[in-house]
């Protein structure tokens, strides 16, 4: 009798539902409050099969983290990757950017989060400067195309794309802070507006 093979498609399904069941945990308890016992139950799993994958509550909150941060990076690789203009390609980096109030306010409520951990653990500050990383050369490679096909001005590329960053996440910041019923796109065209007073001839 042979032996049972592993079959990686269902180690994956597994191991993404518990970091799903571990993003919605950490969006409706908070980072403190999550522990694998909660996800485990979240996630229809078993205590065994969690540790399996993630053999810590840490190595739980790093691999939810790595998830997010990839999804939002392939939504920002679609764009970057288009045909469109440098132009077309940021605001359609904006629109994702700043998506919609639902999917923003969990996004950033997560997000934020993290940064303690970011702050105090070399593991977690790695992951979130490298996906930081890959934001300013992205948006690097824009500014330059954009300078390049005299859509934008000639501005420190990568300092240009820094500010991208300190924007979006500065003005969703401060809608997050606002009233619930405070729009999303109000900073959304704030953003657009001091883009384009500074990128634009």
């Amino acid at each position: 009798m042979s032996p049972r093979r592993a079959d990686p498609e269902l180690a994956d399904r597994r191991r993404e539902a518990l970091v799903r069941a571990g993003y919605a945990e950490i969006l409706e308890r908070g980072i403190q409050a999550v522990t694998i016992d909660s996800v485990v139950a979240r996630a229809h799993s078993s205590k065994g099969g969690a540790l399996y994958y993630f053999s810590t509550k840490d190595d739980l909150l790093y691999g939810v983290l790595k998830w997010l941060l990839t999804q939002v990076s392939r939504s920002l690789d679609e764009v970057a990757h288009s045909a469109d203009t440098p132009r077309a390609r940021l605001a359609a980096e904006l629109e994702v950017l700043f998506h919609s109030a639902e999917v923003n306010r969990k996004l950033y409520l997560v997000f934020f989060d993290y940064l303690p951990l970011g702050a105090r653990s070399e593991r977690f500050r790695a992951l979130l400067s490298g996906f930081l990383e890959e934001c300013r050369q992205r948006d690097t490679a824009l500014i330059e195309d954009g300078i390049r096909l005299r859509q934008f001005r000639r501005v420190p590329p990568r300092e240009a794309a820094a500010t991208i960053r300190a924007l979006v996440d500065g003005y969703c910041l401060q809608w997050l802070m606002a009233p619930e019923t405070t729009s999303i796109e109000n900073y959304r065209n704030l953003c657009r507006a001091v883009l384009g007073a500074y990128l634009l001839h």
